[in-house]
């Protein structure tokens, strides 16, 4: 009986077992498309057509029942929590695609209607019906124009790319099939009314005019140039709609652009219609004007950048006195007279046998103090100088010696030299007398020797300062090879400033002890250009300036550019020159990063998204990168896997940057899903501020007449809290010419 229950135990374990195994194998992702049809006239099936549908894709049916019980109780919160490729809207022919597991389920909401679930069961074809109840009926007066006459639009302009669109509209037998419609548009710069860039133009030929073309051109296409540009729908009697849309590249994103266009219609041998309409205006759309950012500049090491010093000739000098007893050429008894004597004998001998340093003067000054007899005080001062010059020069080779040029000297100190020491020393009575008598005895040092030692206090006062004046001075001067020091570098660039022309070390040396952004700026200018003048790019030097510049918000995309290969696709990248068999490094990643820093500031946001596609995938890098590509508007689509991918990384990274760029993004959809979850996010903006309120009144205006009432309360109140926004606001295309006056009215009042 024991093993008969264990033996079942084993069966029911196995077979559950078996049963999620298999809905683990079974859950797959699959692309399920469909059509949505109104379900409230029962006599009929119509496309729903007329409001939004939302579709969710669940990955169970127990989730979808979970998310139905959210929408039907209208919770706000639910698109925040799904991830973008769960969502998904139905198209104007109530067409749409998702993603969904092949055992999961469709969750279909619109507007204020329950939900409707639909289970997949391996369905890739689902269509379903929603009841959103009895519509009155409308009365609808239609008019026929009968010429071709497009409304104005208001476009989009996301980064540098211009999005031009219209509908135009063919009324019936404007057109026929012996004749050819041309519709070239082309858009202008609102500001200096300059032709931008002409866009592919339309081309519809009648069936007749067709043939008829082929055989006049001798069925060689290419003698026709607008030939490639013929839409396979053939020009007729019929009314006829075209849906245009295009992108053009426009290099300022802060400008204004409009869009025009040449409408013809021409047979074989005249233009029976040509005129010009204005398709877009020069409101233009720009979801991505208040998207926050910070770009952080990048220094280069100067460790890893080091310049090798250059060896190059320098004068010096170098002195040293020594004290002599009176009336003798004899030293004193001081030992640092012996000390400064080894020292001048050990200098000199370090100068003789130094590489690169060669002896070029020694000179020796004996002087005598002034007591006593004039000419007999000269004497002993030559005395004392031959004594030095001989205990000095004897050390040095003869071969040495005969080069050296040696001027040897001796004098006498004056009494005036006496008495400004003893002023030094605070005797300033005393030294006052000694003036006064080599003022009343001039020219005469035997008479003011006689005077002074006739002085109450000579003894005393005077003579101790006579010693100082009993020495022999040598100076020797010498050209020595070696690295300059940081403060020769320094003295030389205080000396000459921007007028040198440094060596590359001087420069290294002094980008690292200068402090002063505007000084550092102007030498690595100078520097930088130096290097292009030579066509060797020095990239320490170009990359100081570019951060300079990136300091004081300053742009030139051109510093960087020659620091820069596009034709390698990595960052700090080493190879070998050809030339010089030396390793370069090429596209080093601060440089790379600060020109993006540089394009992104100049609005090229074509350009900066090939600097982001540069650098490396790291965290470093990954908000600067989503910057670029957020602001040149690579945020949603994509044509391959990897541009989708990289879109909705980038949506996902600037979304969750700051809360303001949260509602920013979502705007930038552009889609009713998108404004729901951007209205949720504006509460967690500051609700005092007037881009809060600015982007409220957009959201509102978006709703259309609905929103009116909303978008003008919001605007005029954005308004009194900072009337800046007023001009903005009058050159945005998400407003109409109503609601800003409305809204100005309101200000006004």
């Amino acid at each position: 009986m024991k093993k008969r229950t264990e033996k079942c135990l084993k069966m029911v374990l196995m077979c559950f077992l078996l049963m999620v195994c298999q809905q683990a194998v079974a859950q797959r992702m699959i692309r399920v498309s469909g059509t949505v049809y109104s379900t409230s006239d029962p006599r009929k099936k119509v496309p729903f057509t007329h409001a939004a549908v939302t579709v969710y894709s669940c990955k169970t049916e127990a989730e979808a029942e979970d998310l139905k019980k959210k929408l039907d109780s209208h919770a706000t919160d639910v698109s925040l929590m799904m991830m973008m490729d769960q969502v998904t809207e139905i198209d104007k022919n109530a067409y749409y695609e998702i993603m969904v597991p092949d055992n999961g389920a469709l969750v279909f909401k619109a507007e204020m209607s329950k939900c409707v679930i639909e289970k997949v069961n391996g369905r890739m074809k689902i269509d379903t019906g929603i009841n959103d109840g009895q519509h009155l009926q409308e009365i609808v007066v239609k008019g026929l124009r009968k010429e071709i006459m497009p409304e104005p639009k208001n476009s989009k302009l996301v980064g540098n790319r211009f999005m031009p669109y219209n509908t135009f509209v063919i009324p019936p037998y404007q057109g026929n099939r012996y004749s050819r419609l041309i519709i070239q548009p082309y858009v202008l710069d609102c500001n200096s009314s300059d032709t931008v860039a002409f866009c592919e133009p339309i081309v519809m030929d009648g069936k007749e005019y067709r043939l008829t073309q082929k055989r006049l051109t001798g069925y060689d296409s290419s003698r026709d140039p607008l030939d490639k540009f013929v839409a396979k729908m053939p020009l007729s009697t019929d009314y006829t709609k075209i849906e245009w849309s295009d992108t053009v590249l426009v290099d300022n994103p802060n400008g204004a652009y409009s869009c025009y266009a040449d409408f013809c219609i021409e047979d074989y041998s005249n233009i029976t219609f040509f005129k010009t309409f204005q398709l877009n205006t020069c409101l233009n759309k720009r979801p991505m004007r208040f998207l926050e950012y910070a770009l952080l500049y990048k220094e280069l090491d100067f460790e890893k950048f080091k310049e090798r010093a250059q060896v190059e000739r320098r004068n010096t000098a170098y002195k040293v006195a020594l004290n002599f007893e009176i009336n003798s050429d004899r030293l004193t008894d001081d030992p640092n007279n012996q000390k400064n004597l080894q020292k001048i004998r050990n200098r000199l001998i370090a100068i003789v046998n130094e590489p690169g340093v060669m002896l070029k003067e020694f000179h020796v000054t004996g002087t005598a103090s002034p007591e006593g007899r004039y000419l007999l005080n000269l004497g002993l001062a030559e005395k004392r100088m031959r004594y030095i010059q001989k205990e000095v020069i004897s050390i040095l080779p003869q071969s040495v010696a005969a080069r050296v040029y040696q001027n040897p000297q001796a004098n006498v100190a004056s009494w005036n030299e006496v008495a400004d020491l003893m002023e030094k020393g605070g005797k300033v009575t005393e030294s006052r007398d000694i003036r006064t008598i080599v003022e009343q005895h001039e020219g005469n040092m035997d008479v003011q020797s006689i005077k002074v030692k006739a002085l109450p206090y000579y003894k005393e006062t005077v003579v101790p300062y006579l010693e100082e004046l009993r020495q022999v001075q040598y100076m020797c001067q010498y050209d020595i090879y070696r690295e300059p020091t940081n403060e020769e570098v320094m003295e030389e660039y205080r000396k000459n400033g921007l007028n040198k022309d440094y060596t590359r070390y001087e420069y290294w040396k002094l980008f690292q002890m200068i402090k002063n952004d505007r000084e550092i700026e102007l030498l690595a200018k100078k520097a930088y250009q130096t290097s292009l003048e030579m066509n060797d790019p020095w990239i320490l030097a170009g990359n100081i300036l570019a951060v300079q510049y990136l300091k004081r918000d300053t742009v030139d995309t051109k510093v960087l550019e020659p620091l820069i290969d596009r034709s390698i696709y990595l960052v700090n990248y080493e190879r070998r020159n050809i030339n010089t068999n030396r390793m370069e490094l090429i596209n080093p990643v601060e440089v790379v990063a600060n020109q993006l820093c540089m394009y992104i500031k100049a609005g090229d946001f074509e350009q900066a998204s090939v600097m982001a596609k540069l650098l490396p995938d790291t965290g470093e890098f990954e908000l600067m990168k989503a910057y670029a590509w957020a602001l040149g508007g690579y945020f949603q689509g994509g044509n391959t896997e990897e541009e989708r991918a990289r879109a909705k990384r980038t949506f996902a990274t600037i979304l969750n940057s700051s809360p303001r760029n949260k509602v920013i993004m979502y705007m930038a959809l552009e889609t009713h899903n998108g404004n729901v979850m951007a209205e949720e996010a504006l509460k967690d903006l500051p609700q005092e501020d007037a881009l809060t309120w600015y982007l409220r009144a957009t959201l509102a205006a978006r709703k259309g007449d609905t929103g009116f009432t909303d978008a003008t309360n919001a605007l005029s109140y954005c308004f009194k809290l900072d009337k800046s926004y007023i001009s903005i606001a009058q050159n945005d295309g998400e407003f109409n010419k109503e609601i800003i006056e409305t809204a100005l009215d309101m200000y006004n009042f």
